[in-house]
């Protein structure tokens, strides 16, 4: 009875080690295609406003301006983080939004977006729209899956400026793409 008992371990072990591939985790498989804008899992688009694209709402005295893209995503799993630079140059210094005493004292830019919209406002003690100070100005969108923030479960996601400091954001932050 004993013999039967070990015979049939042994078996199973040597049924399970000839199932085994090339060592204990398997062979590596080929690299997988890179991701958007050669940044893997965060899709990065440059959008510009000029001077004449800004749209006033007299009663926030609020200056905005929207923008369209499929990527942009409130699923509550994404996350969505906006900079903004007056140059679209890959070289370009992003600064995350929300940004306050830009051109004068207390304005301040901030964003929101809904599915395949992000509108970015401007707050000013001026009833100037931004184009008075810069004639053009560039607004990187990242969108973050999850992967991503896995990756870094201590990150603060509502700190555009911590989330910056991620090296995946930093390589978006450095590719180009416009819209």
């Amino acid at each position: 009875m004993k013999a039967i008992k070990y015979l049939s371990i042994f078996a199973i072990a040597v049924i399970f080690a000839s199932c085994a591939k090339d060592g204990a985790t398997g062979a590596t498989g080929p690299q997988g295609p890179q991701g958007n804008n050669g940044v893997a899992n965060i899709n990065t688009q440059i959008f510009s406003v000029g001077t004449g694209g800004w749209s006033y709402a007299s009663s926030a005295a609020v200056w905005y301006v929207t923008f369209t893209e499929s990527d942009i995503t409130n699923n509550n799993t994404d996350i969505v983080e906006a900079y903004w630079s007056n140059s679209s140059s890959s070289s370009a210094g992003w600064l995350a939004l929300p940004q306050a005493n830009l051109w004068v004292v207390g304005d301040n830019f901030t964003y929101g977006f809904n599915d395949n919209s992000i509108t970015i406002s401007y707050y000013g003690n001026t009833p100037n729209a931004p184009s008075a100070y810069e004639p053009n100005l560039y607004f990187k969108v990242t969108v973050i899956p999850p992967a991503i923030q896995k990756k870094y479960p201590g990150t603060n996601w509502k700190d555009a400026a911590q989330v910056s400091l991620i090296p995946e954001v930093q390589a978006a932050l450095n590719s180009g793409s416009s819209k």
